[in-house]
Order: C-alpha cells, then sequence, then structure tokens
C-alpha cells in the first residue's frame, strides 16, 4: 500500500517535468531608448507555445544587463510563473560560427605542429645513434684507410643530411607555432566578445491551450548612451542662423544594432518607484540649497545609486575570460611555445591579449540638464556596432530668429566677437554640448551650449567678425609719470576706437578697466571713462555703443595711480608664452 502510495505521488511530479517545453529563442534588438548613461532594449518575437508550462530561453542578451529592470509582456491569455537571468558562457560558439571553424583550423594547424616535432625527434634519434657508434666497432678491428675514409664520409654527409632536414623543420615549426598563437589569440578576442552578450534571461509561462503569441522583452543595460552636440550656422548678421541638434551615441553593450528604433532620452531610467518628498528650497545668487525643515541647510547632491548587478556581471566576466585564455595559452606544453629553446617568445603578446572588463570604459563628465526629461524620436533606422566608439546621429534642424551683437575686451584681445542672442530657446530642449560654428560658409571654430544660469535670451559665440576692427592705444601726451615729495603719479589715458566695416549698423559692448588698489598706500583715481559705466568693486568699465555702417566710434579710459616712490608696482599685465630656444 505504502509502494501504491509512493507511485501516485510521484506520477505527478514526472508528468509535471515532462510538461515543460523549453526553447531558445535568438531574437534581435528592435528598438533602443537610449538614455544618457544607459539604454532600454527592447526584443519583439514571435514565439510558438505549447500547452502547460512554457520554458523559453531568450538568448544573446548583454551581461550589463540590470535583473531587477526586465520586464516580459504577450499578446494573449497566460500565466507568468517567473522571470529570471542566468549566464551561459559555453554558447559563444552558438553565437559565432566562426568560432568553430578557427577552432577545427587551430586543431589541425597542431596536428601539423606534432607531426612536425615527430620528425624532428626521428631525426635526432638517428644523430644521436650515429654520434654512439661512429667509434667504428672498436678499438679491436683494424680497418684499411679505405673503409675509414668511407666511413668519415658516410658519417659526414648523413649528418648533413640530418641537419639540414632539422633545420628546414625547424623553419616549418617556427611558421606553425606562429600561425597557432595568433590563432589563439584571435579565438581569445573573438570569445571575449561573445562573453559580452552570454546573459539569459529565462521566462516561464503557462497556457491552457497552445497558440503564437506575440512577446516583447525589455530590460536596462548600462555601458551606453549619448552626449548632444550642435553645428551652428549663419549666412550675415542679418539673416537667421540655422541649428543642427546632433547626437554622438557609443555602444558598448555587447550587442550590435542593426536597424533599430531608436528613441533618445534625458530622462533618469532608474527613478524610484516611490514619490518624491521635498525639502525646503533656498534661493541664492548663483546655486540652489535644499535643507530640512528644521532650516539647517544641505548642500543638495544627487543619490548614488548601487548597481551590483553591474560589479557582478564584470566578475563574471573577467572569469570567463580568464578561462578562455587559460583554455587556448595555459593547456599542455604544445600550447606553451618554444621559447625555451630560443626560437619563439610569445610571452609579451599573450599578457597583451588578456583584458580587463573594468577598463573598457568611456568617460564621463557632468552637466547641468532640466529637471523636466525629453524624449527625441530618430526617424530614420539606426545600427552601431558594440565598439565604444561615437556615432554621430542627426536628431532634429531648426531655423532660429536671433538678434546678432558684438563684444569686445580690447585690452585682452583685439578683436570683435559676434555674438547671436535666441529668444525662447527653452522650447529647443537644448542640453549643453560643443557646438561647431559656421559663418558665411566658413567654418569658424568650437563653441559651447550651457543651458544652466541663462536668462530668456541665450547668446552664442559666432567667434571673431573680421568686418569689425578694433584698436586701442596709449595717448602719450595725456600720459605722465611723476614723482611728488615721498609719491609718484603715474597717469595714464587709452583711447579705444571700434570701426565697423559692415554695409549695416552694429551693436557692439566694449569692457575695459581700471585697477583696484588693495593697500592703504596706493589710490587710484578714475580721470575718464567716456561716459562709461563702472563698477566700483571690480573697476571694470563697460560701454553699449552703436556703430554706424562704415563707421567709427572712439572712447577713452584714463586713471592716475598714486604710491610711494621706493614701491614697485605693476601697472602692466603679462602673459606667460612658449617661445623658442636656441
Amino acid at each position: 500500500m505504502k509502494n501504491f502510495c509512493l507511485l501516485l505521488i510521484f506520477i505527478p511530479m514526472l508528468s509535471f517535468g515532462q510538461s515543460v517545453h523549453s526553447q531558445y529563442i535568438e531574437s534581435n534588438i528592435d528598438e533602443v531608448k537610449l538614455y544618457l548613461t544607459a539604454g532600454q532594449m527592447v526584443h519583439k518575437q514571435r514565439v510558438k507555445l505549447m500547452k502547460g508550462r512554457n520554458k523559453l530561453k531568450f538568448s544573446g542578451i548583454s551581461a550589463y544587463a540590470d535583473p531587477q529592470s526586465i520586464q516580459f509582456k504577450g499578446v494573449g491569455s497566460y500565466r507568468l510563473v517567473s522571470v529570471s537571468t542566468e549566464m551561459d558562457f559555453l554558447a559563444a560558439e552558438q553565437f559565432n560560427p566562426r568560432i568553430s571553424v578557427l577552432k577545427d583550423s587551430l586543431e589541425t594547424l597542431q596536428d601539423e605542429l606534432q607531426f612536425t616535432k615527430d620528425q624532428m625527434d626521428a631525426y635526432q634519434a638517428e644523430k644521436g645513434m650515429m654520434n654512439t657508434n661512429r667509434d667504428l666497432g672498436g678499438n679491436a678491428q683494424n680497418l684499411s684507410v679505405e673503409q675509414i675514409k668511407e666511413a668519415a664520409t658516410y658519417f659526414r654527409q648523413r649528418t648533413l643530411e640530418i641537419n639540414q632536414e632539422l633545420s628546414k623543420l625547424r623553419k616549418v615549426e617556427r611558421r606553425y607555432y606562429s600561425e597557432i598563437q595568433d590563432m589563439r589569440a584571435q579565438l581569445v578576442e573573438m570569445n571575449y566578445d561573445e562573453n559580452q552578450r552570454s546573459n539569459q534571461v529565462v521566462v516561464l509561462l503557462d497556457l491552457d491551450a497552445p497558440g503564437t503569441m506575440e512577446t516583447e522583452l525589455s530590460y536596462l543595460v548600462s555601458d551606453c548612451g549619448w552626449s548632444a552636440m550642435y553645428d551652428l550656422s549663419a549666412a550675415d548678421i542679418s539673416g537667421k542662423i540655422n541649428l543642427k541638434y546632433k547626437a554622438q551615441v557609443y555602444n558598448n553593450t555587447g550587442n550590435d544594432w542593426s536597424d533599430i528604433a531608436l528613441t533618445l532620452s534625458t530622462a533618469d531610467p532608474q527613478l524610484s518607484a516611490s514619490h518624491p518628498r521635498m525639502s525646503p528650497w533656498y534661493l541664492t545668487e548663483n546655486y540652489a540649497i535644499t535643507g530640512s525643515i528644521d532650516g539647517k541647510k544641505k548642500y543638495y547632491a544627487p543619490v548614488q545609486r548601487q548597481q551590483d548587478y553591474r560589479q557582478s556581471a564584470i566578475s563574471n566576466l573577467n572569469w570567463a575570460n580568464d578561462r578562455v585564455y587559460d583554455n587556448y595559452f595555459e593547456s599542455g606544453d604544445i600550447n606553451k611555445g618554444f621559447d625555451k629553446s630560443g626560437y619563439f617568445d610569445n610571452s609579451q603578446s599573450e599578457l597583451s591579449i588578456k583584458k580587463n572588463v573594468n577598463a573598457q570604459r568611456v568617460q564621463m563628465r557632468s552637466i547641468d540638464i532640466s529637471e523636466l526629461s525629453t524624449e527625441f524620436n530618430i526617424k530614420n533606422a539606426f545600427s552601431c556596432p558594440s565598439d565604444m566608439k561615437p556615432y554621430i546621429v542627426d536628431v532634429k534642424e531648426v531655423d532660429l530668429d536671433a538678434t546678432f551683437s558684438h563684444i569686445t575686451v580690447p585690452k585682452l584681445d583685439r578683436s570683435a566677437f559676434l555674438m547671436a542672442n535666441i529668444i525662447g530657446w527653452q522650447d529647443l530642449d537644448l542640453i549643453p554640448g560643443p557646438t561647431n560654428v559656421y559663418f558665411g560658409g566658413v567654418y569658424v571654430g568650437v563653441s559651447q551650449i550651457n543651458t544652466r544660469n541663462v536668462s530668456d535670451t541665450l547668446s552664442l559665440s559666432f567667434g571673431r567678425d573680421d568686418k569689425v576692427t578694433v584698436m586701442r592705444k596709449l595717448k602719450k601726451e595725456f600720459s605722465t609719470k611723476r614723482t611728488m615729495g615721498n609719491y609718484k603719479r603715474d597717469s595714464y589715458m587709452y583711447e579705444v576706437a571700434i570701426r565697423n566695416n559692415h554695409s549695416t549698423p552694429i551693436d557692439i559692448e566694449v569692457y575695459d578697466q581700471v585697477p583696484i588698489s588693495q593697500s592703504n598706500q596706493i589710490t587710484v583715481s578714475t580721470d575718464e571713462i567716456s561716459d562709461g559705466t563702472k563698477n566700483d568693486e571690480t573697476g571694470e568699465v563697460k560701454w553699449r555703443l552703436k556703430v554706424a555702417a562704415n563707421g567709427v566710434v572712439s572712447k577713452e579710459i584714463g586713471y592716475t595711480v598714486k604710491y610711494p616712490k621706493n614701491m614697485r608696482i605693476e601697472v602692466q599685465r603679462y602673459r606667460t608664452v612658449s617661445s623658442p630656444s636656441f
């Protein structure tokens, strides 16, 4: 009776085990929502399912996939039992059939190398036997001169033949070793690459009836992202400016992206599922401070999220890579080369093949973006290999209304810089990034778009304007140096002139300065600033001027410095540059 009861218990378990229908699913990535430092991969696949429990193994998933972010969706009636991940480092040949071809070629080369070594051993044995028996039968045997000559000739000729054959075989041996080492290195590199997508997502489903289901698998992956860059161009100072919004996309996930639907996002993919809690918001001149309700202020810093899954993935990859390396370079004497004999030493190249996954990272920088996230849907299908290199994506292109003005600081640089002032830039969803600037069809240089601490008008530099010339010179007739008692009085007067060679008027801001005393023994008095505005704290003098077409405007700035005659002061600044030394 007991045996019968045990049998009844065992039969359902056996039938349950037999009802699990397993299948491997190799699917490409169809969609990618790319965040600044991560990406959401989406696989869409039609799957044929059986009645009962189905086990779906989605293979070729990036090793850097976040297990907690995996989501599975299906169209139809089903019961989702579980979703998990597991690493399969034996699937490299399945992902890349060329690995199997190279392994077969490597085995053939090793067989040929072994045959060559066997031939060399045979010749060495024959040579050793000849050396052992070259005493011509012993001292008791009397040989004629002719017999000695004949034996000597035979030993000499045969030894020469053996040495020549050994030289040929050593040359063949070196070639085989070199080819084998190169093939091992290539196999190691290929296995390293395939190990990066050795992850599997295992989904268990229960169905009441067989059928075909449209499935969608999504998950977050680190080691990918994008950054903004721009092309800014204008034909002249009277027309509109053209802004091309671009993105530099990189992919180091282990999975190549082929003709995917790409979306760029500035959102945070690791947002918490819990609602946020506010702290008091304190405003200061240049930055915001948050603090506790009791009024104790503290600087705001973003929460550093733990990514233990990534460290686990890196450890698994390094372990798998070490196994691959040991398998091809540390297994058996034939795999270690023949560096002991001095013919071939591949130790340096072997060490260079070993990789530390931690070292393969893209350098990051900190930028400030709006709290309100933005998404850009890229119109065309996008492809990007997993090689960590940046690839350019066109995001959008707009023509902007802008007013142009000029800025010059002739004391430091006798050039006028053209500025484009854009109103309503907030609607463009810009984030900080470098800008290639073109004016009049000529490349000007690289500027920067920085959206933090910008008012309603965004000013972008178009570089130097050669049609506006600036001059700053010392007026010697109004500049004097005198000694009165124990003090010196040095007076300086400068003329600043701006010439507009455009056919239209221009607005220009001119900046200069008066020195500021930091000693009670030095006094500075302002003699002339020609209706300019002076900042008493910084000594900065500013003029806002309108210069007519082909016109000239001049301004003067003068000041007097009084100080003890035995004191040395610098009223002129210097800059350090490199110069040839002969």
